[in-house]
């Protein structure tokens, strides 16, 4: 496993991901691999996936991808792999990387305490320079509570008041669409 301190170009990390069994990010030339995930982190990821495939089922534009479906900033030189991605219509891909989503329509990110400093602050920034990109929620692991942000018909970026507490709901801004905290968070210690 190559370390964070290796420089590679984008191309050469594209090509040498391909051949890696553990996933890993990238920025500006340097990799940062994805850890393991805790079980809180796995039952929350569970749950979203459920109430959204659920949800999205009979609507054919969607596509719902957990976790492992890179997805190409906006910015050069930045790839990830958000914890959701949903896209509506056609979907578009890197020409040289075939599962590097171009153009998605909401990411959802599951927050731990080593990875919110980038949820928020690189990644965020990463994420909205992505035209397509409309809705960016992060779900916190370590209480019961999601924050969303949006782009508005301006193209400006809103940020949402946190929902916090199983009795309360989420609404989706790109989905007509109402999470149920207590559903989220089933299951999960918080």
């Amino acid at each position: 496993m190559a370390e964070a301190t290796t420089v590679l170009s984008p191309s050469a990390y594209l090509e040498w991901e391909a051949a890696q069994e553990e996933r890993h990010e990238y920025e500006n030339g340097k990799l940062i691999a994805r850890g393991g995930s805790s079980r809180e982190h796995n039952r929350l990821v569970r749950n979203l996936t459920t109430i959204l495939w659920n949800y999205l089922g009979p609507l054919a534009r969607y596509e719902l991808y957990p976790s492992e479906l890179r997805v190409k900033s906006g910015i050069d030189d930045k790839y990830y792999y958000p914890d959701l991605v949903l896209t509506e219509g056609e979907e578009h891909y890197l020409e040289n990387a075939p599962d590097t989503l171009l153009n998605p329509l909401l990411l959802i990110e599951v927050l731990s305490d080593s990875t919110a400093a980038r949820d928020r602050g690189p990644k965020f920034e990463a994420y909205r320079a992505i035209n397509s990109l409309r809705e960016y929620v992060l779900v916190a692991q370590d209480q019961c509570q999601i924050e969303g942000f949006y782009r508005n018909d301006a193209g400006q970026w809103i940020i949402r008041e946190p929902v916090a507490g199983q009795d309360n709901a989420f609404s989706f801004i790109t989905l007509d669409l109402e999470l149920k905290l207590g559903e989220v968070y089933q299951g999960v210690g918080v």
